[in-house]
């Protein structure tokens, strides 16, 4: 089915004409500073706010409402204020409220789902220049949460971890909070008398309420706290030098393991290594690692996978997530559940294979900025790695050699908020290589409109040709519409090895256009509505997708929110499509609709859950399912949050069910002392998977680990240990 190259300039022309020229800057914005004072005293971080020096610092209390009412005052006083000294800056909020019986606080975890909770809030742009800041959470459970803000609050990555302190108390009128961040945590560019960006907000659940010092616009949602555009001014920080600290995170890890497949055998473990962080300046850190080790890092959750692409898998191992975002170089998600189509640089692919973890020998890395450039370069070394000699089918066996991956990404700064870039990435082993280069640019000329793209080439030994990738795509939005569109080409023979691509060989064209509606009446007080266009052509510009959605969400008065999508597709297979061993969907065209709908309870309740159903055809045959999530919590201690996923396919061949149940069970002792078990299975594989974690924070930044492992093969209705894992860690976090 080809399609003539006029059409697709066309086509281009249709989905790029809703986004408007526009020429104006916009308004200015009233100037807001806020003099954090210098306190020559030891502040006591237990949120009683006892030192005389908190009652000199100027308060803050005019916090005006992002949602639900845009432009009012918060309903419930708040007041906040500002001290330093040479170590730390330090945040008071005091929280009035005038029924502090429903103050919502359930959670204990640090980095848990704190947005569900009340909370105060602190945002950081520590360079001034509106692209990145720091955003730090506090619960009124003192629960801890941090998180990386890149691209003026386009990107928020929530696995960026610290060392800061927090405390607070929940008295009969008011909850407070007494925050301590260290300035070696941050970066920054040292001056006699530095400015910083600053926000400040409170978030109050019952009301579904957020409200922040600088007024923000409720169009960004939950996204509107994160914005680093047109913040506040925190000045008076005087005298506070650069540091080049070192960070030193040595670990022991004494243990054993056992395998039983065929023969039981059991190897003792102990290993020791070594994380370190220097600050070459007080805004470029050198990050090392040794013998790496992740025991503590939790499984990847399963997932069902009916198509004939590749499932991404978030990165959550410390050592890659410092500085991730600089390294990002690739095409935006379409939806915040739903994978980046093109990542040139994706970190998973060093130390893991198929599912294997591939020990890594040594790790280098530097990140931060040199005035208006922001740099990172990567260099690690990963050891062979080969599967044991009971695993005989071949699709299961890994056979790695000893490899070297560095990255190198550069970025200019132009303009107010726009950029230009740069990465180069190597591969290599002794034998062979695998290269990826390219450029890239942000262009945001006005805060409202976004522009952006890419160009990038991957490079081998035995490959010329067909090794490119364009992107170029924009958005732009108001507080009633956002229109985005993108095109997107992608050769056959592009090939990152340490990316991640989800489809080759084809162009795409895509656009949605979203109303956003607050009507306030009949018990609804968002509407969203986002009718949605994807079209993807192979190289020679025939057709293989073609997918038109609707997708609508209501969000109730009552913190309730439905979900309901319409799809209709056209999919073109040019080979048999072998979706489980021994079903094939031949070569054809094929159309086919589908309906989905979701309902998700208010989850600041003791139990809350989410319920979903899919129904419709599938290229010859018919999909049904559904999907169950619960969170039960009766107080801030336990959490017990199981789900189930089902999908039956009919197809005329054969029909087959895929099911994923998972569960967790948590105790909290404290916000420093928490055990978890983590439990799921996995109906393609058949095997269970359980993980026992203890995890102990006994000083700031110091952890002790007792992790228990196991698999079971649980074929054919028996229950066999196939391999158990016990490991303690532990390790102890000294700043120089």
């Amino acid at each position: 089915m080809g399609v003539p190259q006029r059409n697709i300039w066309f086509l281009l022309l249709i989905f790029w004409l809703p986004f408007p020229v526009i020429a104006a800057s916009d308004s200015g914005v009233t100037a807001y500073q806020v003099k954090a004072y210098r306190t020559l005293h030891a502040v006591e971080i237990d949120g009683e706010f006892n030192e005389p020096d908190w009652q000199n610092a100027e308060p803050i209390s005019q916090f005006i409402q992002v949602m639900p009412d845009e432009g009012k005052q918060i309903t419930q006083p708040t007041e906040a204020r500002i001290l330093y000294d040479k170590q730390n800056l330090y945040f008071g909020f005091t929280c009035f409220d005038s029924d502090m019986s429903k103050l919502v606080a359930n959670d204990m975890r640090r980095d848990g789902h704190l947005y569900r909770d009340d909370n105060v809030f602190v945002l950081l742009d520590t360079y001034n220049d509106q692209r990145n800041g720091f955003f730090f959470r506090v619960n009124p459970l003192g629960a801890l949460q941090e998180s990386a803000v890149i691209r003026s609050g386009t990107s928020v990555h929530l696995d960026w971890n610290v060392v800061w302190t927090s405390r607070t108390r929940i008295t009969k009128n008011y909850w407070t909070a007494e925050i301590a961040i260290p300035f070696s945590q941050l970066r920054f560019k040292p001056s006699a008398e530095m400015t910083w960006g600053l926000n400040l907000g409170r978030k109050i659940v019952r009301n579904e309420e957020e409200a922040t010092w600088i007024p923000m616009p409720k169009s960004y949602g939950p996204w509107a706290k994160v914005r680093t555009v047109n913040l506040g001014r925190l000045v008076g920080l005087d005298g506070i030098t650069s540091s080049r600290h070192i960070e030193l995170l040595p670990y022991a890890l004494p243990g054993f393991s056992r395998v039983d497949q065929g023969e039981t055998e059991t190897k003792r473990v102990f290993d020791v290594g070594l994380d370190l962080k220097y600050g070459l300046t007080s805004n470029l850190t050198a990050d090392l690692t040794f013998n790496t080790d992740f025991a503590q890092v939790e499984a990847d959750e399963e997932q069902v996978n009916l198509t004939r692409f590749s499932l991404y898998f978030p990165e959550k191992r410390p050592f890659f997530l410092e500085g991730a975002g600089l390294f990002e170089f690739g095409i935006p998600r379409p939806g915040y559940y739903r994978p980046p189509p093109l990542l040139l640089f994706y970190s998973r692919r060093i130390g893991l294979e198929e599912g294997h973890a591939v020990p890594i020998i040594a790790g280098s890395k530097v990140t931060g900025k040199m005035g208006s450039y922001g740099i990172g370069f990567l260099n690690v070394l990963t050891n062979d790695f080969h599967t044991d000699e009971s695993v005989t089918d071949p699709e299961d066996t890994v056979d790695v050699p000893r490899t070297n991956h560095s990255v190198l990404r550069m970025q200019r700064d132009i303009f107010d908020q726009s950029s230009i870039g740069l990465i180069a990435i190597n591969k290599q082993d002794a034998d062979t290589y695998n290269r990826a280069g390219g450029f890239d640019f942000v262009y945001r000329p006005i805060d409202s409109l976004d522009l952006r793209g890419l160009w990038a080439r991957t490079f081998e030994d035995d490959t010329s040709g067909e090794n490119d990738a364009l992107y170029f795509g924009g958005n732009w939005q108001n507080n009633r519409f956002r229109l985005r569109g993108a095109y997107t080409a992608i050769d056959e023979n592009f090939n990152p090895e340490v990316g991640f691509v989800q489809r080759k060989g084809m162009r795409r064209i895509s656009s949605d256009i979203r109303y956003t509606g607050w009507p306030r009446r009949y018990g609804i007080r968002q509407i969203r509505v986002t009718p949605e266009f994807d079209y993807i052509l192979n190289q020679d510009n025939e057709l293989e997708t073609r997918e038109f959605s609707l997708v609508n969400s209501f969000w109730l008065e009552s913190r309730e929110m439905i979900f309901f999508q319409a799809r209709r597709n056209f999919e073109y297979l040019d080979t048999d499509f072998e979706i489980r061993e021994g079903i094939i969907i031949p070569v054809g065209e094929y159309n086919f609709n589908s309906f989905r709908g979701s309902v998700f309870t208010d989850d600041s309740k003791k139990i809350s859950g989410q319920f979903g159903a899919n129904f419709g055809s599938f290229f010859n045959g018919e999909r049904r399912g559904f999907d169950v999530k619960v969170a039960f919590k009766p107080n801030e201690r336990f959490r017990f949050e199981p789900q189930y996923q089902f999908n039956r396919i009919t197809l005329p061949i054969d029909v087959f069910n895929v099911s994923i149940f998972g569960s967790r069970f948590s105790y909290f002792f404290s916000t420093t002392l928490f055990a978890k078990l983590f439990a799921q299975w996995n109906s393609d594989s058949d095997e269970v998977f359980t993980n026992l974690l203890f995890s102990y924070e006994y000083r700031p930044g110091s952890n002790f680990y007792f992790v228990f492992n196991q698999t079971y093969d649980i074929e054919d209705a028996e229950i066999d240990l196939m391999d158990s894992t016990v490991v303690a860690k532990m390790t102890y976090w000294w700043n120089m």
